[in-house]
């Protein structure tokens, strides 16, 4: 019996984590942004005075998302021109600031005005706090505030959009950094006990010769297990590639992509789709098996698309069944067929949009600028509205993705930190 018992504890202390329960890093768990909880409501209908839990002023705007763990939210955010990064703790319950952990930089790093302050997402598995800081280091901190470990992965990115976007995952006992975009490119694996460096691979074809080059990777990786083997897939700088989250070895490429990349890779169970800024094109390509290696261009690439030119693209979108759905930044929202890359339809959803689209319980939340949030029925046929939801006064370069866990939604604005709850 006591042996039955141990097992069953080890079983539960070990078992996966319940859909919508945390939001542990860069659009939730899987780094998809999709919410399947049919058990947790989330409210679909908001207002400055109707559903909002708590609102807590923000120090300074920034392009970072909150992730959140039980009682828990944490948050990035960069002071004094992004020569102070911080990792922020707040109360879940009540938006309370619990505390701040910060690191400085003894000079400014270049960005751009909708950039401001640190943009990456900080990382939790419960028991540590990543916050990845750029040319200021990747930084893990306890539930308490106190600093674990520090490590310093290099101190020449440098781009004149901001060489800090790509948040930190997980993988194993690992955390993964795409280091960069700019004069440097990196991808990092770091044991997440003592932030020791398991492996480190230089991504020459992805830096920029100049640091006001229009060239790089803004991307979040995304790791599949695929078959049986590890992969973790990103578009870089011409091409959307996968590598080995064990060693850092590439394992394929499949090129057409532009020397811009904003979006994460989508993942869907037979396909592949990768967007770029800037006007850039789109592809899709089959889903490699677990033996497919190299240059898979010609073998797997089902379409791309580059004329007419795209719009702008900088939030990733999101696979449903046969179809991709995107809010692009010119706030147009479009469909596309999944197997084809043709535009079933296309049509102006609000303003200006920088935010990923999540899709929580069969809907599509996506945040535009003006912190307005447009709540969508996902539908190959037309858009279609179910609620817009606007935050007064409007406040532009609402750039973050909303994070949703056990019911609420936190949404950040320039100016600050917002709970959602019907």
């Amino acid at each position: 019996m006591k042996t039955l018992v141990t097992l069953l504890l080890l079983a539960f202390a070990t078992s996966p984590l319940t859909a919508g329960e945390h939001w542990p890093a860069w659009r939730g768990s899987d780094n998809n942004g999709v919410v399947d909880a049919p058990d947790e409501s989330y409210a679909t209908e908001w207002s400055s005075e109707k559903n909002i839990a708590w609102r807590t002023q923000l120090d300074a705007p920034g392009n970072s998302s909150p992730i959140v763990w039980g009682d828990r939210v944490f948050l990035t955010e960069g002071q004094n021109s992004n020569q102070q990064r911080s990792l922020l703790c707040f109360n879940a319950g009540d938006g309370k600031l619990l505390w701040t952990q910060s690191v400085k930089r003894p000079t400014k790093d270049p960005t751009h005005k909708t950039n401001p302050g640190v943009s990456s997402s900080p990382l939790t598995d419960g028991k540590i706090i990543v916050a990845w800081h750029g040319n200021a280091g990747l930084h893990a901190y306890d539930f308490e505030g106190k600093l674990l470990w520090s490590a310093d992965l290099g101190d020449d990115y440098k781009h004149i959009w901001g060489a800090n976007a790509g948040s930190p995952i997980f993988f194993k006992n690992q955390i993964i950094v795409h280091a960069g975009p700019g004069s440097a490119a990196r991808l990092f694996a770091i044991d997440k006990s003592n932030g020791d460096i398991a492996w480190k691979k230089e991504l020459p074809e992805a830096a920029s010769k100049k640091f006001d080059q229009f060239k790089g990777s803004w991307a979040t990786p995304r790791i599949i297990d695929n078959g049986g083997r590890d992969e973790m897939i990103i578009p870089l700088a011409g091409q959307l590639t996968s590598f080995d989250p064990n060693t850092g070895v590439e394992l394929w490429r499949c090129t057409g992509l532009s020397d811009l990349s904003y979006t994460d890779a989508m993942i869907g169970e037979a396909h592949l789709v990768a967007m770029c800024g800037y006007g850039g094109p789109a592809l899709g390509m089959r889903r490699p098996s677990a033996t497919d290696t190299g240059d898979l261009t010609d073998s797997h690439r089902l379409w791309h698309v580059s004329k007419p030119k795209p719009p702008q693209r900088i939030g990733s979108g999101q696979i449903i069944g046969d179809h991709i759905y995107m809010v692009n930044s010119p706030g147009l929202a479009q469909c596309i067929e999944l197997e084809t890359g043709n535009e079933l339809w296309k049509k102006r959803l609000g303003r200006e949009t920088w935010s990923s689209l999540a899709l929580v319980n069969g809907l599509l939340y996506s945040t535009d600028k003006s912190s307005t949030t447009h709540v969508l029925e996902p539908s190959p046929d037309g858009l279609k509205v179910k609620a817009t939801n606007r935050i007064t006064p409007p406040q532009d370069n609402a750039n973050s993705t909303p994070a949703f866990a056990s019911g609420t939604i936190y949404l950040r604005t320039p100016t600050a930190l917002i709970a959602i709850k019907e």
